[in-house]
């Protein structure tokens, strides 16, 4: 059974409670994840259930320990959807370690993908990122640190084949926070 469009309609309902930057990262998480999934042969299936759901606890509101609490919550979600067994453990493990906490790392090719893909969309988002920064009154160079850290996370969570689609923006993005030496080096 699959109910994705039901899962998409739920988390597109809390994108809209929780601001306008959470609908554009959740969806560019599942674009990605179901890009590198075709590419690289996983299931496809399992990274876009993973990838609407990897967020589900900070939409309702819990902020600490989200991959955590959040691969408890979309166990309940995919049980009362009737999904496989088999399918909700491998959603369940992308989804605890689609975060940067080095307990629990990506195993298997679809969670090591949800991540990668986690990442991507932040590359996207660069001037949301920064405007957060400003909401939270942060000056230039506290934000310049700020997203500098935050890029420098991303880029590290990327698995090779990411790494190549976001190496151009990645880049950029050292230009604009004065990095320059980023791009003297190629980190691929």
């Amino acid at each position: 059974m699959v109910y994705i469009d039901e899962i998409k309609n739920m988390i597109l309902a809390l994108c809209e409670k929780n601001g306008w930057i959470w609908k554009s990262h959740i969806e560019l998480v599942v674009k990605y994840s179901v890009e590198l999934a075709e590419k690289l042969g996983a299931d496809k299936e399992v990274v876009e259930l993973a990838a609407w759901l990897h967020d589900i606890e900070k939409l309702e509101g819990k902020r600490e320990n989200h991959h955590i609490t959040g691969a408890k919550r979309a166990e309940e979600i995919l049980k009362n959807m009737n999904y496989p067994s088999e399918t909700i453990e491998k959603v369940k493990h992308c989804i605890l370690t689609h975060s940067t906490d080095k307990n629990y790392p990506p195993k298997t090719k679809e969670a090591k993908i949800v991540a990668s893909a986690d990442a991507l969309s932040h590359f996207d988002n660069f001037l949301a990122l920064a405007h957060s920064c400003a909401v939270r009154g942060e000056s230039i160079d506290e934000t310049k640190h700020t997203l500098s850290r935050k890029y420098e996370s991303c880029w590290d969570k990327l698995m090779p084949e990411a790494k190549i689609m976001a190496d151009a923006k990645y880049n950029a993005i050292k230009l604009i926070l004065g990095e320059k030496q980023a791009l003297n080096k190629r980190r691929l």
